[in-house]
Formats: C-alpha cells, structure tokens, sequence
C-alpha cells in the first residue's frame, strides 16, 4: 500500500456504471446547497467526493467531476451558479485528489485529515478563490481583491475541514466493511 494511488480502476461496464450512479450522486447532493455559488456555498457534494475517488480513482475520478460540473452548470442550472472553465478544472483536480488520497487506501482517521486538507487547500481555498478574483475582474462592478474574497471563505473552509472529514471517514469506514465487488 502506497502512500497516494495513482492507479485506478479498469475501466469495464460495471465501473463505468458506477461512475454514473456516482455523477448522479453528485449533482443531486450539489445541488443541495445553502449560499450564494459566487462566493460562499455549503454543499453536501464533498460526500459524493470521496465516494467517487474511493472507488473509481484518480483518472476515472477526475473525469467524473468533470461531468457532473457540466452537467450541474449547464444543464441543469437553475441559475445560482454559472460555467466556467476554471470550475471545471477545479472539479477534475478534486476528483483526481480524491483518487489519490482514497483509491485502493486503507481508510484511517489520518488519511481522511490529510485528505480533506489537501482538497479544501487546493480547490476550495486556491483555485476556487481564484476563479472568483477572475469572473470578478471582468464583471461591471469594482472587482475584489483576491486577499478579501480570501478572507471571506476561509473561516468557512477551516470550520469545514474537521466536519467533512468526520462525516467522510464515517461514510468510508461503513462503505469499506460493505466490501461490495464493484469497488476494486
């Protein structure tokens, strides 16, 4: 067992049946959200996450949020949140981190720490940030600064860290003892 997975799955009927079922997921628990998509949103969509990286991987994993960011943002937007392509490449670094956090991983409280740190860091607090700086430069209005809209989400996504991963390593840790054939 390695520390990150940079392996995934075959990709046969049934684990692309399973991306699927898990982009379905994914929209459906996105789309149940509280906030404005611009600028502060809480989703459960990080669940659906770490359900895609623990048994699709990095490649497949990515590939899925790539899909469901489409089809979150373009076919069934219901007008809070917009496309962008810096939201779609966020969506596939989160689902390539997930994979290689995850995929084919013992699941330890530490691992899911670690793992949710790496993801809110990377694609929440970074990417996601950025994406906002930059729509926002080119909107009418006076544009914020990256460091304030920084300061807006931050405290969110620190209070989010220990809550995700302790809902994440329950859901992962009941999931592994089901030790379903599809997943590996």
């Amino acid at each position: 067992m390695s520390i990150l997975s940079f392996s995934g799955p075959r990709w046969t009927t049934r684990h692309l049946t399973l991306a699927a079922m898990l982009t379905a997921l994914e929209v459906i628990l996105g789309k149940m959200s509280v906030g404005n998509p611009t600028v502060l949103k809480v989703s459960l969509g990080f669940i659906a996450t770490a359900l895609v990286g623990y048994c699709l991987g990095p490649w497949l994993g990515g590939m899925v949020m790539i899909v469901n960011d489409l089809i979150s943002n373009t076919i069934l937007n219901t007008g809070g949140g917009m496309f962008f392509p810096g939201y779609t490449f966020s969506a596939f670094i989160t689902g390539v981190i997930a994979g290689l956090f995850l995929y084919n991983q013992r699941v330890t409280w530490q691992r899911i720490f670690i793992y949710e740190l790496c993801q809110i860091a990377v694609t929440n607090v970074f990417f996601n940030t950025l994406w906002i700086y930059v729509m926002s430069l080119s909107s009418h209005s006076t544009g914020q600064s990256f460091m304030a809209l920084l300061a807006i989400r931050l405290p969110k996504e620190i209070i989010s860290w220990p809550i995700e991963s302790l809902i994440v390593l329950a859901l992962l840790k009941a999931f592994s003892k089901i030790n379903l054939p599809i997943q590996r």
